[in-house]
């Protein structure tokens, strides 16, 4: 195996070994007593600048995986909703995990790396710092936007609303607040430690 591969692999194990981290221990959250941010989609991110579009995938099916475990292992009314804990576990449950958890998490690492790929012969730091700002909201968009129009009725139950409620919960609180506060995160962290870690391999390669 030549020495661009192993790299590549080095690389792989870096930051899908992030991801497991941060998804299966409090350090991937930021909780207060009103609002949970997470950090998780950061190594999506920051990895599809240098693995490109394949690796971006790749990276986020881990993601995907990693909140399914968190989903098994620490049962909420969503997670519930997700795994049809009162309902029995069917095709829905399927599509939902599929849709839900896996979709919005590999298109993270698809839109970041594209818009990378794109911008970066220009500026590198603006094409960083788009690509994290669109990974991240992607997460958040697709996230909240099909499990609204799959699963509102029974997030209407779980939270004790209507449809309309919960709308409100997850595009007007959830959405608009933790979504932003998570984008301009993953604009700073990303875009810094990117820059640091071009700087580090290209001294490593000279």
């Amino acid at each position: 195996m030549d020495h661009g591969k192993v790299r590549t692999l080095v690389i792989y194990a870096l930051f899908i070994g992030m991801i497991f981290v941060l998804a299966l221990t409090p350090i991937g959250y930021i909780t207060t007593p009103t609002i949970e941010i997470t950090l998780i989609h950061i190594p999506v991110i920051l990895g599809s600048f240098f693995l490109g579009i394949r690796g971006g995938m790749i990276l986020g099916f881990f993601f995907g995986l990693s909140s399914l475990m968190k989903a098994l292992m620490t049962p909420t009314p969503l997670s519930m909703i997700l795994l049809g804990a009162d309902t029995g576990f069917g095709l829905y449950n399927l599509v939902l995990i599929l849709a839900v958890i896996f979709l919005p998490r590999i298109l993270v690492g698809v839109v970041s790396a594209l818009l990378y790929r794109v911008l970066t012969p220009k500026n590198n730091i603006v094409g960083m710092a788009v690509a994290s700002a669109a990974g991240s909201l992607t997460n958040t968009v697709l996230f909240l936007g099909i499990l609204y129009l799959l699963a509102a009725p029974l997030l209407a139950t779980a939270f004790g609303t209507d449809v309309a409620g919960v709308a409100t919960i997850l595009f007007a609180a959830t959405g608009l607040f933790n979504g932003g506060l998570e984008a301009v995160a993953a604009v700073l962290i990303c875009t810094a430690a990117g820059k640091a870690l071009q700087s580090y391999m290209k001294r490593r390669m000279a």
